[in-house]
């Protein structure tokens, strides 16, 4: 069949999907308590707001409903964190040019540096972290991450629900 590998039957490709299904979905809880949030009582509405910022520079501006569907966020809860973030100087509210009854919302400079800071701290931080494991360690986790990146990276985005 196309895109089966030599050897590779229908079952074993669907084991592996199931494997990879569970690595995957085993990967965001230990990536997030090992290295993200680390004993640092980071709460998920920060981490919400940082994943806003990111969307918001990765997209531009968008109506809040827009980013509340791609992050799979309630829109009551995207009114709040979206008016915490405002209070905090990281974004604003623009009119919708073509529609008045829609809002949309774009990182402010403070926004941006927000993120450079998360961004440099993280990436020290992990450097500190990671300095125990032995340089082969080091070296496959590199390899298996650039695998990662590039093999997800081919999967076409999906519209938002």
């Amino acid at each position: 069949m196309p895109g089966e590998r030599q050897g590779e039957g229908a079952g074993d490709r669907g084991e592996t999907i199931g494997r990879v299904a569970g690595n995957l979905i085993l990967l965001v809880p230990l990536i997030h308590n090992k290295v993200i949030s680390r004993g640092r009582g980071i709460s998920g509405k920060k981490i919400a707001g940082h994943r806003v910022l990111g969307v918001l520079i990765q997209h531009g501006p968008l109506p809040i409903s827009d980013v509340g569907r791609r992050l799979y966020i309630s829109k009551p809860y995207m009114t709040r964190l979206v008016d915490d973030l405002i209070a905090e100087g990281l974004v604003e509210r623009l009119p919708d040019i073509t529609d008045r009854r829609i809002i949309r919302i774009q990182v402010t400079e403070g926004g941006r540096k927000r993120l450079r800071d998360i961004g440099n701290f993280f990436r020290d931080d992990i450097r500190d972290l990671f300095s125990d494991l032995s340089d082969g360690d080091m070296r496959l986790l590199d390899e298996s991450l650039a695998n990662l990146n590039r093999i997800i990276g081919k999967i076409p985005d999906s519209a938002p629900p």
